[in-house]
């Protein structure tokens, strides 16, 4: 059971709403002005709002505390054609759903919220099997909870889409980091012969490789020059937490493997050890790509260009990066690589 907070002066409307948030289980607290909401927010202390309001637009301007923390998602109920997927606030995640809906999709979308929101807040060990586990239990625990509606599958892989978004939108690299490197992702994985299965899970994982760094610090994230001990500890706990997220949103585990093992490297000087054979595959794709775009994009410090990085992914094929994989992005781009990025992930 969660707690919600709903946000509405439409009485039918909100009425509705919480019918359905009851009949699943959940406690609500509703409120009718949306200017109100930040400090219902602070007395109620929900896992999630639900806002049935024309537009964010008082929302957005309400003053008031901001919780410590990952706040309480913030999920819009707006009107038939008034849909944006562009709405944010700097200091949380928000999702949107349009009427009318089914009522398995608007629950879906709430509970994929509140796991969001749980696995952030519980998540703090530092050890990839630990990490493991403790994904493992709260996808259990979440998985438990499901109570009077058999939820489809897409509100939770569009929540963890919109999350992955969303920690994009914090990060140093140019927008389009995740675009581009499932890009790559696809050209490595055409020229080593992945199957059509082995394809879909790594460029779904690409897409969403990042989505641990929403619980990372901005400041973090956008440091210009090295980054201390204690910094490159955090860094180092995104792809662990990325993966705990993901179990509790998406049942594919060649998904959640390839996301928890992006960052190891063959020598085993990755994030967590792991070395040579033992990289699933997909992530060994997943690691060049990233690094590729890295060297091309990033905004705190003076990219590369395209000759420059390409070759410099070869010198790391002798001591971790995958040869195999970065012959396979090489041979896919050094025929382009004076051509603009757009012209050639077209």
């Amino acid at each position: 059971m969660a707690h919600v907070l709903l946000i509405g002066a439409d009485r039918d409307l909100a009425a509705g709403l919480r019918s359905l948030l009851r009949q699943d289980r959940n406690s609500v607290t509703w409120i009718k002005t949306e200017t109100e909401w930040r400090e219902a927010e602070r007395d109620a202390a929900p896992e999630v709002i639900v806002a049935a309001v024309p537009g964010p637009e008082g929302l957005f301007s309400a003053a008031g505390p901001v919780p410590r923390g990952f706040p309480a998602p913030l999920l819009l109920v707006q009107p038939e054609g008034t849909l944006s997927r562009d709405v944010q606030i700097e200091e949380r995640l928000v999702d949107a759903i349009e009427r009318p809906f089914l009522a398995e999709e608007f629950l879906g979308r709430v509970d994929a919220l509140v796991r969001v929101r749980r696995v952030l807040r519980r998540e703090s060990l530092d050890d990839a099997s630990e990490r493991t586990g403790i994904g493992r239990k709260l996808a259990a625990l979440l998985g438990a909870r499901v109570p009077s509606y058999q939820k489809p599958l897409g509100p939770y892989l569009a929540v963890a889409s919109r999350v992955a978004g969303w920690a994009e939108r914090r990060d140093a690299f140019e927008p389009g980091h995740a675009e581009r490197v499932t890009s790559f992702c696809a050209m490595m994985a055409e020229a080593l012969g992945f199957t059509e299965s082995e394809s879909a899970s790594l460029l779904r994982a690409a897409m969403l490789h990042d989505i641990g760094k929403v619980a990372l610090p901005v400041e973090v994230l956008q440091r210009e020059g090295p980054l201390g001990e204690e910094q490159m500890r955090l860094v180092r706990t995104h792809p662990g937490r990325g993966a705990a997220l993901l179990r509790a949103l998406d049942p594919d585990e060649h998904v959640i493997e390839t996301v928890l093992y992006h960052h190891e490297r063959s020598d085993g000087r990755g994030y967590y050890g792991k070395a040579g054979e033992s990289i699933p595959m997909a992530a060994r794709v997943l690691a060049v790509a990233e690094v590729f775009d890295a060297m091309t994009t990033c905004r705190v410090r003076k990219p590369m260009g395209w000759q420059e990085a390409l070759s410099d992914l070869r010198s790391r094929s002798d001591h971790g990066l995958d040869r195999a994989c970065v012959e396979a992005l090489v041979q896919a781009l050094e025929p382009r690589a004076g051509s603009p990025l757009r012209r050639v992930l077209s």
